[in-house]
Order: structure tokens, then C-alpha cells, then sequence
């Protein structure tokens, strides 16, 4: 990827980052500030990142990672000590983390369900984070039969998870 290229490529993401931003931090100040960190620690690793196979799943993964950074260290996510978790456990802690794990593998034997193209997309579209043309490209689908998997994976997990199965 050519330097205009990324340049190009983080320009056309930095709304979206803005917006993801926005979300997760308490003033617009902080998201502002935050993108532009993002944006700046991507240009100077731009040397590093011929590996990186998709680009704006990186971008935003690296804005949330960020914003997290940036909650912990003004206090507005606690970060648990293990040692002192051990020691004396929370049990509302205990039960939301149990509660975390069920929920994630209800999702997995859902997710299993699934048929394959639909598990795809849904993996490629919110684990990977790829967008609808990287998607056409992998699953060799026009961007109307893309959005159709989807939408279909989501309605087939709506009505798992509404049923209860």
C-alpha cells in the first residue's frame, strides 16, 4: 500500500472512527483526540503494516483499543486485580463473568447452527471486521447476495436466541 493510498484509506475512515469513538468516551473532546492519536500511530507504522490484511478492521480496532486505554486510565473502568479478586472475590463479578461465558457459548453452538455461508459472513463482517466488497471478494457473492447472508444469519440468530434453542 502505497503512503497516499493509506492516507486516502484513514481519511475515508476517520467518521466512522469518530463515531466509535463517540461512543465509548464520555465528551466529544476525547473522541476527537482520540482518532487523531489512532491516526497518527497508524502513519507512523505505516513501514509495518504490509501484514495487516485488513486495514480498517485494524484502524478500529485500534481506536477501541485506545478508548479503552483512555477510560482505565481516568478511572472509568475498573481494572480488576487478580490477585486481590482472589483473595476477596466480588460475587456480582464472579456471576456477570459466569454469565458472560454462557452467553458466549450459547453463541458459539448458535453460531454453529448456522449453515456454512452464513457463519462466514457473520465472522468476516463482526470478528474480522471486513467490509461488504472484501466480503464479495472471499465469498464470492455480489454485494446483494452479501447483504442477503447476512441478513438472513441475523434473523436466524434473532430467532435462535428468541426461542431460546
Amino acid at each position: 500500500m502505497t503512503q497516499n493510498e493509506l492516507l486516502n484509506t484513514l481519511i475515508g475512515l476517520q467518521p466512522v472512527m469518530q463515531l466509535t469513538a463517540e461512543k465509548l468516551l464520555p465528551t466529544v473532546a476525547d473522541a476527537e483526540d482520540t482518532v487523531q492519536e489512532t491516526v497518527i500511530e497508524i502513519w507512523q507504522k505505516r513501514d509495518q503494516l504490509q501484514h495487516v490484511l485488513n486495514l480498517e478492521g485494524y484502524a478500529m480496532q485500534t481506536v477501541k483499543n485506545r478508548c479503552i486505554s483512555f477510560l482505565r486510565k481516568h478511572h472509568d473502568i475498573a481494572t480488576p486485580n487478580i490477585e486481590v479478586l482472589a483473595e476477596n472475590p466480588d460475587e456480582a463479578l464472579i456471576a456477570e463473568a459466569a454469565l458472560i461465558e454462557e452467553r458466549a457459548s450459547q453463541l458459539d453452538l448458535m453460531m454453529e447452527r448456522l449453515p456454512e455461508v452464513q457463519r462466514e459472513a457473520v465472522k468476516m463482517k463482526y470478528i474480522d471486521n471486513l467490509n461488504h466488497s472484501e466480503m464479495q471478494r472471499r465469498l464470492g457473492m455480489s454485494s446483494a447476495n452479501v447483504y442477503t447472508t447476512l441478513s438472513r444469519a441475523l434473523d436466524n440468530l434473532r430467532k435462535m436466541t428468541n426461542h431460546g434453542r
